[in-house]
């Protein structure tokens, strides 16, 4: 109980304020706990936050992941997870959080190092279902995962500090699609489903 308290009190104020803006004094005064409280279960700032970040970030997998495998095509399949992260990234509790907060605290290659494994495992598994369905050309589906990875990181990124999201969000997503397309084209294949003008 105590625990969740915490954590919930924790993810509002890093959410609103960031993290070098929130104390502990800061938490524990918004989750109504003594400082005993808090070092009972925590070792330091660091540590609450890491359990906020990881725990929002899990969530956002879990629904990019679970949306992602509704779509009827591999090439679906990783157009529709880019879709969700940026829509996502359009609420402050994910893109926020994990695109702005998370890597100025936890530095950025602990951070990258969490925040991208679903997102690779969607991607890597979209294509290499899209190569063997004869969707995409044969091609180096590491070096082709990790180039549109690095573009969905930083649409997400975008979105996340755009005083617009919801605008730029659509936005990427529509080039996202063109994008997916025209891998799709080298395979002379046109997904329907990819397609904007569909």
């Amino acid at each position: 109980m105590t625990r969740r308290r915490l954590l919930r009190a924790a993810e509002k104020l890093f959410v609103t304020h960031g993290f070098d803006a929130v104390s502990v004094d800061r938490i524990v005064a918004a989750a109504a706990v003594t400082k005993g409280a808090f070092y009972h279960h925590f070792a330091d700032k660091l540590g609450i936050f890491r359990e906020v970040f990881e725990s929002i970030d899990r969530e956002m997998g879990e629904i990019v992941r679970a949306r992602a495998l509704t779509a009827d095509t591999p090439l679906g399949m990783v157009q529709l997870g880019a879709r969700t992260c940026f829509e996502l990234c359009t609420r402050p509790r994910y893109g926020r959080m994990v695109y702005v907060v998370a890597p100025a605290a936890l530095g950025w290659a602990a951070w990258h190092e969490t925040d991208t494994a679903i997102a690779r495992q969607i991607v890597v598994e979209g294509l290499q279902n899209a190569v063997d369905r004869r969707e995409l050309a044969p091609a180096s589906l590491s070096a082709l995962a990790t180039l549109l990875l690095g573009a969905i990181l930083q649409a997400a990124i975008t979105i996340a500090t755009s005083p617009r999201p919801k605008r730029v969000a659509a936005e990427l997503a529509a080039e996202t699609d063109r994008l997916l397309l025209a891998l799709a084209a080298q395979a002379g294949y046109r997904p329907r489903e990819l397609d904007p003008e569909s």
